[in-house]
């Protein structure tokens, strides 16, 4: 199953980075850009289902809408991930292109690993820094292939699913709003996105449903109509489906979570 993070699909210059040992997620995706270096050992990936083997010392730039996996059994590997704010530039010119691994030169490399490549997050202008010096070696050191026509299509069609989640929505109807014969949105779709349609639109009210329940404003029954769920019923139904627990249950153990958290 395919799903969508949306904690890694914000602006407003979001980043959160990570040191892993032992650690698996499956098949999802988000608007950000995402970097990976391995520290020791090595650390597997799949990119729209090419799979991707990095070892110590080198590194992979996954593009934003990118349907992507990530497996570290061994070893130590970072993974950050970063809006495009930080990089206004390189996000213009190159938000459509895929690039291979690669290495940095190996005193750049000791500057990444002191300033960027840690488990705290720098200050703003140090990251902002590091991360242009990082996506200058990949640009100089990378082999790069263009996606745009595969880039376009997945943002156009996420952003569209997004913006109208509380509609009825079909591969049909989607295809007629975005200006495509419905046989060859359908092979597209099934292409880039490699999920049942109907599936990854509950994932993504799932996601939506999600952001919303930590809202105690909002009652459970508002916020299933406000993400196409038709009825509370239904929400309960496949929000458990997809989490294993309501979303009442999911609203208490956020609200507890936070509680702790503010100790």
């Amino acid at each position: 199953m395919v799903y969508h993070q949306t904690h890694n699909s914000l602006s407003n210059y979001n980043y959160n980075a990570f040191v892993y040992t032992d650690v698996e997620y499956g098949q999802h995706f988000h608007s950000n850009y995402e970097l990976i270096y391995v520290i020791e050992g090595e650390c597997e990936t799949t990119i729209d289902g090419i799979p991707e083997k990095l070892h110590r010392g080198e590194l992979l730039v996954i593009p934003p809408f990118s349907i992507h996996s990530l497996y570290i059994s061994q070893g130590e590997t970072w993974v950050g991930v970063f809006s495009e704010d930080f990089i206004p530039s390189f996000a213009r010119t190159h938000n459509s292109v895929k690039y291979s691994k690669f290495t940095c030169e190996a005193t750049i490399d000791d500057i990444l690993k002191r300033y960027l490549f840690i488990a705290k997050q720098p200050e703003h202008f140090m990251l902002t820094s590091m991360l242009h010096l990082v996506l200058n070696q990949c640009v100089e050191k990378a082999t790069t292939e263009d996606f745009s026509q595969d880039y376009n299509f997945k943002q156009i069609v996420i952003s569209y699913i997004s913006e109208n989640l509380n509609n009825h929505l079909s591969l049909r109807t989607i295809a007629e709003e975005l200006n495509y014969e419905y046989h060859y949105f359908s092979s597209l779709f099934n292409k880039y996105f490699s999920i049942n349609f109907k599936s990854f639109v509950n994932q993504l009210r799932f996601q939506a449903a999600c952001a919303l329940l930590s809202d105690k404003n909002l009652s459970v029954t508002e916020i299933a109509l406000k993400c196409g769920f038709g009825s509370v019923r239904n929400f309960n139904r496949i929000f458990q489906s997809i989490s294993g627990i309501t979303p009442s249950d999911f609203r208490k153990t956020y609200s507890k979570a936070k509680v702790e958290l503010k100790r």
